[in-house]
């Protein structure tokens, strides 16, 4: 009994402090008041992604000398590439990746002035990778001025005829006949392909004004390395028994300028629809390489056997410092979602 009644007074005696203990709450120090609601949802990140499709319908031009040897080039192709960009608006950054591939060309060439003939086939793929850097601009992030560094590999070969060369390697490598003295050697063919390796530096830019949004950018091509092969060169020394034993070599340096202006319409929150255009142009010189093969014809005995074994020795050619051009422009559509 007597402990059922000291409970019970504790209880009370608590009970009549906590209005007190509520009054002097300062003397208990900072405390930590209670979480926001919604203070279990973390806060939206500073990356923004946007990726899609676009289409490029372009026109191009190639001039491509070798010595007094000339090739000029016009054609059109429809592209279309896939590309993903990320902001990241912590740092008002951004990264950005593209690749290109032609899935339809047409157009004509002619070669040292002569008539003008159809191109038969081209290859046109690229791809490429940006940083950007937008330090001015506002803070909300809708607009922002920067500089832009790249790097952008393209294959841009129109085919415009194949050359043939002797496969020939030594004198092992050609058939003969001792009895006739007949011989012949093996042979081959190869198509253009010019392989450029290209720098970006620049300017870059975007405006958005909700309804629809500005990007532009302009940036020049310090350096760009050019190699490959033109298949379509033919030795101008070719004889009979001096033959043509390689395809072409090309390996040299170009130097341009590119550019890109697309309005974009937003027909819902994530959705943009962009239309505009884009430019490049690159010009430089390469050395020309190949190989040829002189070979000496079986000779008559007049003993047995008839005629002797032919024989092969090799020599490289090298033409340096020849100049080509290469320009390329067109229309964009682009569709892409933002997340």
């Amino acid at each position: 009994m007597k402990r059922s009644l000291s409970s019970a007074a504790a209880i009370l005696a608590l009970g009549t402090a906590m209005p007190t203990l509520a009054a002097d709450y300062p003397l208990f120090g900072e405390m930590r008041p209670s979480y926001d609601n919604g203070w279990e949802q973390s806060a939206q990140g500073p990356l923004r992604f946007e990726t899609g499709l676009r289409y490029w319908y372009s026109w191009s031009e190639q001039n491509h000398n070798i010595g007094p040897y000339a090739q000029d080039v016009e054609s059109t192709s429809s592209s279309g590439e896939a590309f993903l960009r990320i902001d990241d608006d912590a740092t008002s950054s951004y990264v950005e990746a593209t690749g290109g591939y032609g899935i339809a060309h047409e157009g004509s060439y002619s070669t040292n002035g002569g008539a003008s003939l159809d191109l038969p086939a081209a290859r046109l793929g690229y791809v490429g990778a940006d940083f950007g850097w937008l330090p001015f601009g506002d803070a909300s992030g809708q607009m922002g001025l920067g500089f832009v560094a790249g790097y952008q590999f393209t294959n841009d070969s129109p085919d415009t005829g194949s050359a043939d060369f002797t496969t020939a390697e030594s004198s092992s490598d050609i058939s003969w006949s001792p009895a006739t003295g007949d011989w012949g050697v093996g042979g081959d063919s190869e198509v253009n392909s010019f392989d450029i390796h290209g720098l970006k530096l620049g300017v870059t830019g975007r405006a958005d004004f909700g309804a629809f949004d500005l990007t532009g950018e302009a940036a020049a091509t310090p350096y760009a390395w050019v190699s490959g092969t033109y298949g379509a060169y033919s030795s101008p020394w070719g004889t009979p028994t001096q033959l043509q034993a390689s395809a072409v070599t090309l390996n040299g340096f170009g130097y341009g300028a590119s550019g890109k202006l697309m309005v974009g319409f937003h027909p819902t929150e994530n959705l943009t629809i962009r239309v505009g255009g884009r430019a490049s142009y690159l010009e430089g010189q390469y050395d020309a390489s190949w190989e040829e093969a002189s070979i000496t014809p079986p000779q008559a005995t007049g003993g047995d056997p008839a005629y002797s074994a032919p024989s092969l020795t090799k020599q490289r050619y090298v033409v340096r410092d020849n100049p080509f051009s290469m320009f390329r422009y067109g229309a964009l559509l682009e569709i892409t979602g933002r997340f």
